[in-house]
């Protein structure tokens, strides 16, 4: 039951990582009879939002940036969901089954009030509408969904802003 406290956010981060260790075991023993096995919990602060789970080690990391800006429920949420990942890795049927079982209301966490401005790295933009997609990662054949809902090739997403081309044009 390892769980990583830092300087001045100690008491904050200690008294909402207690309490998720309490959801922890309340959730283990009603739901799995105490089977399911949580050796770290974290509050991150260098996640921006939401969480993960990395199942093979047990470890769950959610964002301590997201506690601060959306409160506790928010976290209590996200957090059920990722023990639900300790079941099943992937977002399978069987996954949101048990993520609604455990009481996981949302698909996907609230962004951050205010992102870190280097946070958008890759900018594109649609060849007929000029509506512009911003992502941290880059996409491969996506095209642009104001467009058309499903994949179209005639509305292939241009690149237009990526840290190789700001390097190539400095």
């Amino acid at each position: 039951m390892a769980s990583r406290r830092t300087g001045s956010d100690s008491e904050e981060v200690g008294a909402a990582l207690d309490l998720l260790w309490v959801e922890f075991h309340r959730l283990n023993t009603l739901h799995f009879a105490g089977a399911l096995r949580l050796d770290e919990l974290r509050l991150s602060p260098r996640k921006q939002y939401g969480g993960y789970c990395v199942p093979a080690k047990r470890l769950i990391v959610l964002s301590l940036q997201a506690l601060r800006e959306h409160g506790f429920e928010e976290t209590l949420d996200t957090f059920r969901h990722e023990v639900a990942h300790l079941v099943h890795p992937n977002h399978s049927a069987a996954f949101w089954e048990v993520a609604r079982k455990l009481g996981s209301t949302t698909r996907y966490a609230k962004p951050p009030k205010e992102r870190n401005p280097n946070y958008v790295r890759y900018v594109y933009e649609c060849p007929a509408c000029a509506a512009t997609v911003r992502r941290q990662k880059r996409l491969v054949r996506a095209s642009c969904s104001a467009c058309d809902k499903s994949f179209n090739p005639r509305y292939l997403l241009r690149l237009i802003s990526s840290p190789a081309l700001r390097r190539n044009a400095g």
